[in-house]
Parts: C-alpha cells; structure tokens; sequence
C-alpha cells in the first residue's frame, strides 16, 4: 500500500514527506477530484514544513475518475522537530 492509501488528509502526508525532500526538490501527491481543496487547507503545514503549493494540476485518464496532481516546492529547510513519531500526524495534523 503506497503513501497515497494511507494518508488521505494532506497535510499529514506533507508531515511524512516533505522533511525528506531537498531544499529546490518537489513533493508530489496524487489526489482526488477535491485535491486543490485538500491542499488548499494544507497550506499552513507546507509552510510550516517548508515548502510551497507551486500548482495544482487537473488529470484525468480514461475509464478512471477525476485525479489532482499536487506540487509541492521545497523552498528551504524543515525544523528538526519534524517528521513527529508515527501516529502523531494523524491524530494531530498541522
């Protein structure tokens, strides 16, 4: 099971992501048709993370429901603090 099944709120997936990007590498997350809301609502936790929603990309693909691709820039580094222990991000998302 990919991190796509697993971490359906966004921000939680940026909290497992985004501290193991480079600072100048993207973050890229593939959603559902509600993607740009989802990361909409994660933009405090990507800033927090360091990083920045650059562009929300419209896919779709026949004979398969509407997809989002999310990009994520990281634009400088995460606080140490960040990844937290598993589970915390779920229970308590930024």
């Amino acid at each position: 099971m990919g991190a796509r099944a697993r971490c359906r709120p966004m921000a939680v997936l940026a909290e497992y992501l985004l501290p193991f990007v480079r600072v100048g590498g993207k973050m890229l997350a593939q959603k559902g048709k509600e993607g740009e809301l989802e990361a909409e609502n994660a933009n405090e936790a990507f800033t927090t993370l360091g990083g920045e929603l650059e562009q929300v990309i419209p896919v779709s693909l026949p004979g398969a429901e509407a997809r989002t691709l999310i990009v994520v820039a990281k634009t400088r580094g995460t606080p140490e603090r960040y990844p937290r222990r598993v589970g915390i991000p779920t229970k308590r998302p930024l």
